[in-house]
């Protein structure tokens, strides 16, 4: 005797239509399974639409099967429909039941998924309704749409307004009882005061809206008598007359508008370039978090010093000298020397191969560690459908065996497109390394400012003496450099770079991101 699951579905437009209805379905599965001696386990039902698996109740039933796996075997359900609208997915889940010995079919429309010709008739029974889907799609949009463009409201009526049909039978909008709310908002927007403080005196007044939705509000032109007509294919998004009266003139909304944009936040520029400042926008407040600015203050003797500072009215102030030589002392401390350039360039070849023989053997290396994984992952996969390997243990040792093959495709693709010059790249990479405080020192503000941005993805904190970033950067993890080494090398104790491990740069040269605390 076997055992059955049942599955039963609607969606909400199926409710209305006889012969989808939960009961009807319910009870031609029950006759049928009665009729094939068949053992029901277990009986799911839900409303929900078949566009997508991720249903409530096909989880559960997904969750029961895998536990009672060996006691279920099969599910039914009345038709391909009530499984799936979602060809794609469908499979996939066909798939997954069967790795776990758990047949699907519909009663209505019995099929053998044994037999490889049913499976033409499975792609049609699947393809049907998933293509009923689109065209009902596809003609609600465009039905929506003509009738926006005939001043129709299709959707829900927004605040101050009701749905309504007109005469003719067309959906539209009447003003409901908070329309004169709504007006007397727009009117109080003209008086200057500020969109929240007027949010603020019309919520107690009974228009009760969020933040968020009252900015939406004052912005819709739907208050002028205008139906918004959506962008489809390759007409644009245009506003059509409706068919409702305005709840204000066009004159006020306009006037409230034009108060809006000019309230609209400016993005501040920084000002003309300081030669004496080029780390300005490169630090942040050590207690806000906002970027420093730098301005110069005249002295007592007439002479002028240069201050990086917070504009938040904080009282982080930091002399320009002063942190000038805090950065000059990181430039040193990640500047390397010849000897060191030579190490790096010996282990590249070591480690990316000298020649294309050398690569070529990685490579086919790579490919037979690849090869040797997947009939790994085949064999496990047997022993899970045989029942010696429990679902938890082949689930954690398949994914550590595709993260691991991932790598290793990754390494191979790296291998194969390497670039014939590549220790050009790599040599060009080192020489910016060795030249990297010198470059800075010379170059103007907009050298300067390049050299910058390249090295540090993350703005700078200065703070008792110490230059520190918001988090530590792979790049020094990678040669063996921490912080302690950095606090080391400032208090006067020597670094030896030549027990540093050593980066590779593969593909085209990038200045390498530096980031450290100093």
């Amino acid at each position: 005797m076997k055992n059955i699951v049942l599955y039963t579905r609607v969606s909400t437009d199926d409710q209305a239509d006889h012969g989808f209805s939960l009961p009807y379905q319910k009870e031609i599965l029950y006759r049928y399974c009665q009729a094939k001696e068949y053992n029901i386990l277990k009986h799911f039902q839900e409303d929900y639409s078949a566009k997508t698996f991720d249903r409530p109740d096909w989880n559960m039933l997904l969750k029961y099967c895998r536990a009672n796996r060996k006691q279920v075997d099969q599910i039914l359900f009345t038709k391909w429909d009530r499984f799936s609208r979602n060809t794609g997915e469908a499979y996939q889940v066909i798939d997954l039941l069967r790795r776990i010995g758990i047949k699907v079919n519909a009663i209505e429309q019995p099929l053998d998924l044994d037999q490889p010709d049913n499976k033409i008739m499975l792609a049609v029974y699947l393809a049907v309704p998933e293509v009923e889907n689109d065209k009902i799609s596809i003609r609600t949009t465009e039905g929506s749409r003509k009738a926006n463009k005939g001043g129709c409201w299709t959707s829900t009526a927004p605040i101050g307004y009701k749905n309504q049909r007109t005469e003719q039978g067309k959906a539209s909008l009447i003003p409901s009882e908070k329309a004169h709310l709504v007006r007397e908002a727009f009117e109080m927007m003209t008086t200057g005061r500020p969109a929240d403080q007027v949010r603020k005196t019309m919520y107690k007044k009974g228009l009760k809206i969020s933040r968020s939705r009252f900015h939406v509000l004052i912005r819709n032109k739907v208050y002028i008598g205008k139906v918004k007509v959506p962008a489809y294919k390759d007409e644009d998004e245009f506003y059509a007359e409706g068919l409702h009266q305005g709840i204000v003139s066009e004159v006020l909304f306009n006037k409230v508008q034009d108060i809006l944009n000019k309230r609209k936040r400016k993005t501040k520029k920084w000002s003309a370039k300081d030669e004496n400042l080029p780390l300005r926008g490169h630090i942040i407040c050590s207690r806000c978090g906002r970027p420093l600015t730098g301005s110069k203050s005249k002295g007592k003797m007439g002479v002028y010093y240069h201050y990086y500072h917070c504009r938040n009215g904080c009282k982080e102030r930091l002399r320009a000298k002063d942190a000038h030589d805090m950065f000059d002392r990181l430039l040193k401390q990640v500047t390397i020397d010849e000897s060191i350039s030579e190490l790096y360039c010996d282990a590249a070849k070591e480690k990316l191969g000298a020649n294309q023989r050398v690569r070529t053997g990685k490579m086919n290396k790579i490919r037979e560690e690849i090869t040797a994984l997947k009939e790994t992952i085949e064999k496990a996969e047997d022993s899970l459908f045989e029942g010696r390997l429990d679902p938890n243990t082949f689930d954690r040792s398949k994914a550590r065996y595709i993260k691991r093959i991932a790598d290793l495709e990754f390494e191979y693709s790296e291998l194969k497109n390497l670039k014939k010059g590549y220790m050009k790249q790599i040599q060009g990479a080192l020489e910016f390394l060795e030249k990297l405080d010198k470059l800075y020192y010379k170059a103007n503000w907009e050298g300067k400012q390049e050299i910058l941005s390249s090295i540090f993805d993350k703005k700078l904190i200065f703070e008792k003496n110490k230059c520190r970033t918001l988090e530590p950067d792979p790049f020094f993890e990678s040669i063996g450099l921490k912080t302690s080494d950095l606090e080391n090398k400032k208090t006067g104790q020597t670094l030896d770079l030549s027990t540093l491990s050593c980066p590779v740069t593969q593909g085209g040269f990038e200045p390498p991101t530096l980031r450290a605390e100093i």
